[in-house]
């Protein structure tokens, strides 16, 4: 699991309805890992991609619906330990039994945007590490910070939230020369960071909720970098795992690169394909390079740039992406491999601005339509 929630596969679907019936040809977004007897939330992405705010959903005629395993049989039912609040399904705990695929609908009467959550709850966190584990980067030589990441819907719950951090299963002290938190903060501070700091550390968050008490904990794998490559830029995605794609579908996969603390340094960020530019390989622009992105998350710099397949093709399973990043400090490069997927993976990221679109006028559309009925008789609005 990302350790930024990056998206490794995300998608989105638009489609116009001439009945009431759900969506259909739902798509995978991604895959969330959490641990067996937790609390869980999972979002709905639909509203973030739109730029939405859920309380004015009902505004706009748009509804928000949930079902599981392409049933159709809405989520929560009754006396569920599932709950549905604002944009989310909140697993008051989550359990094996919950392990499956989560659609979210967001519709009106002309339209349907749905977005399918693959959940899976593990038992045993130490057999599935790295799909559990967020990764954060320190450098040596410095006071790196960690910080423990996904709280805040915990934290809404309960004032007197606490937090414990372990480092291979050992219990850290919350003050002492080398690490220090404090009650109320989510990170942990560590002094002198050496090489020997990298691995596992786990954050424990209890709180209370209706009167019971629970755990969150996140593992987070640490990864420390030699002071001298302070200002290297580092991939963080691609993660070197194959990314699923099924042809004629559409496709983005982002690069994103870790720049460093403090002031940006000057990063180029670019793809290559078989070596060779993409512009060069792709003449006829089937593929193409999105828009150079600067983001700051937890302190830290981040640039993104996506790599946009209009139309994916058998050859691109054949074809080498790599992602190349490059300052003045040093370069690294990581590659990206496709690989065939089933066909229900059809609409990608690429889909989301022209579903945007139709979804919003179509809402923005039944809205005015609607007001003007309130009217007195001699208005007229045309929609």
């Amino acid at each position: 699991m990302a350790a930024l929630w990056l998206l490794r596969v995300s998608a989105f679907r638009v489609q116009r309805l001439e009945t009431a019936e759900t969506c259909s040809n739902s798509i995978t977004y991604f895959n969330i890992y959490v641990q067996s007897g937790e609390p869980t939330v999972l979002r709905c992405p639909a509203f973030k991609y739109l730029h939405l705010d859920p309380a004015k959903a009902s505004s706009l005629s748009l509804n928000l619906a949930w079902y599981r395993n392409d049933s159709q049989k809405l989520v929560p039912e009754e006396d569920s330990q599932i709950q549905a609040k604002d944009d989310a399904l909140l697993f008051f705990p989550s359990s094996v039994g919950d392990t499956g695929h989560y659609h979210c609908s967001l519709r009106n009467a002309s339209y349907c945007l749905e977005v399918v959550i693959a959940l899976t709850v593990v038992t045993r966190p130490e057999d599935s590490l790295s799909e559990l584990a967020y990764e954060q980067t320190v450098f040596t030589l410095t006071s790196g910070k960690i910080v423990c990441p996904n709280l805040n819907d915990f934290i809404m719950m309960d004032a007197n939230w606490k937090l414990k951090w372990y480092k291979d299963n050992a219990v850290l002290p919350n003050m002492s020369a080398k690490f220090q938190y404090s009650e109320g903060t989510t990170y942990l501070q560590i002094e002198d960071v050496s090489a020997e700091d990298k691995g596992y550390y786990t954050c424990e968050m209890t709180f209370e909720h209706t009167g019971k008490t629970y755990r969150a904990t996140r593992i987070i794998k640490l990864q420390t970098v030699e002071q001298e490559k302070k200002s290297h830029p580092i991939i963080v995605y691609p993660d070197r795992k194959a990314i699923a794609a099924a042809v004629g579908s559409r496709l983005i996969i982002p690069c994103k690169v870790f720049t460093g603390y403090g002031s940006n340094s000057l990063t180029v960020v670019w793809w290559l394909a078989n070596n060779s530019y993409i512009d060069e390989f792709f003449q006829d622009g089937r593929v193409k390079e999105g828009q150079f992105v600067a983001t700051t998350e937890n302190d830290g710099n981040y640039i993104e740039v996506q790599l946009v397949f209009d139309e994916v093709k058998e050859e691109d399973f054949n074809t080498d992406f790599t992602c190349t990043a490059h300052n003045d400090y040093g370069i690294h490069m990581l590659p990206a491999q496709l690989r065939p997927a089933e066909s229900s993976f059809s609409w990608y990221v690429a889909a989301v601005p022209v579903a945007a679109v139709f979804l919003i006028a179509g809402a923005i559309c039944a809205y005015r339509c609607r007001r003007a009925r309130t009217q007195k008789g001699y208005a007229l609005t045309s929609c």
